[in-house]
């Protein structure tokens, strides 16, 4: 096993660190939320990873998003009063992540987000809360390199150096916040509460990173804090590769329909967070998109600017192209419902999940 993965009889220990963290009187109430749907054969693995680094004053959040394997049986076997069950209908893993966020108490310290399949390093729960804690009142969000492995967790790889800072710009049209790193402070959380569960975002995620991003801090680690892990069942992986990479960007960006996610998520912060920005971040907004009834639509600046927005100069391009189709009278990818006034993407069957 390579150096850069921990072996498995060491992931469920707790470092002298973590367990320092978790008696320590000032220990932070920290909820950990965790959306969960199919996935019997891997939560096991990682709600132990989970539970072992847990301060005193923290507590699981389990949302299932309409299972019908053994996935809540597997969770309430390990009969830990730590965890709390909530089973539900099948939201997709956006918007049943954005309900989880929801139901978080006010009063938290943080929130870190958990994927089902993955398995948490050692550290990760205290590296998370020393970045998040130094930045008081401001709201704060944490997220960090990833280590990929194969269902068995032997390693593939680890995620490259971000070329590009975090910011504000960079989250309009990307995400670089994998959810499954993600931590947000108490003044995030209470942030993004006031916008609830809006129906036209579909990727939690991006969504909390350009909220962040608009308000407050973006803190990116690179050290990886947890084991990604690559198997059949994942709907948004992120492999290694550049077949595995090409085939991926082609569903999101085609199946998926990835522009009308775009304005669609844009669209809800407009109208949740439009009127709240700093005149430097409405400029910005404004500067390339405009807001309309139901959706978002780009403005020709988004395709003919001379700043490079995306992490990757070749993303920024593919970006433009797509955004250059959709000032176009029919956007391609698109289709008329019938009964309706405007072009929307194509109904999907059962909704997705990220696992």
């Amino acid at each position: 096993m390579g150096a850069d993965v921990v072996a498995r009889d060491n992931l469920l220990d707790s470092t002298p660190a973590t367990r320092s963290l978790g008696i320590a009187a000032n220990a932070p109430y920290v909820v950990v939320i965790m959306s969960t749907f199919q996935g019997e054969r891997y939560v096991r693995e990682q709600m132990l990873s989970v539970l072992s680094q847990l301060p005193a004053r923290g507590t699981v959040l389990v949302r299932d998003d309409g299972s019908t394997d053994r996935t809540v049986d597997e969770i309430a076997a390990l009969t830990d009063p730590r965890i709390t069950i909530i089973a539900g209908q099948n939201l997709g893993f956006g918007q049943s992540f954005l309900t989880l966020l929801s139901l978080v108490p006010k009063d938290v310290d943080m929130v870190m987000l958990a994927d089902q399949d993955d398995v948490w390093l050692p550290d990760k729960l205290q590296r998370a809360w020393g970045r998040l804690n130094q930045l008081g009142s401001e709201p704060g969000l944490y997220g960090s390199a990833q280590t990929f492995v194969d269902q068995n967790l032997h390693p593939l790889g680890r995620t490259p150096p971000l070329p590009r800072s975090p910011s504000m710009a960079n989250a309009l049209t990307e995400n670089i916040i994998v959810g499954c790193t993600a931590a947000i402070n108490r003044a995030a959380l209470l942030l993004l509460q006031r916008a609830g569960v809006p129906a036209s975002v579909r990727f939690h995620d991006w969504w909390i990173y350009l909220v962040v991003s608009a308000f407050g801090v973006v803190v990116y680690d690179e050290e990886p804090t947890l084991l990604y892990r690559q198997h059949g069942g994942n709907v948004i992986g992120r492999h290694p590769g550049l077949v595995k990479r090409m085939q991926r960007a082609w569903k999101v960006i085609v199946r998926d329909d990835w522009t009308s996610s775009l304005l669609g998520q844009i669209h809800a912060f407009f109208e949740h967070y439009g009127n709240l920005i700093s005149p430097d971040g409405k400029s910005l907004l404004t500067h390339y998109f405009v807001d309309r009834e139901e959706t978002a639509v780009p403005r020709w600046a988004s395709v003919f600017s001379p700043r490079q927005r995306h992490q990757s100069l070749i993303d920024d391009v593919v970006l433009r192209c797509l955004l250059a189709l959709r000032k176009l009278p029919s956007a391609p990818f698109m289709m008329q419902r019938p009964g309706t006034s405007r072009l929307q993407p194509a109904r999907r069957a059962p909704k997705d999940h990220r696992c």
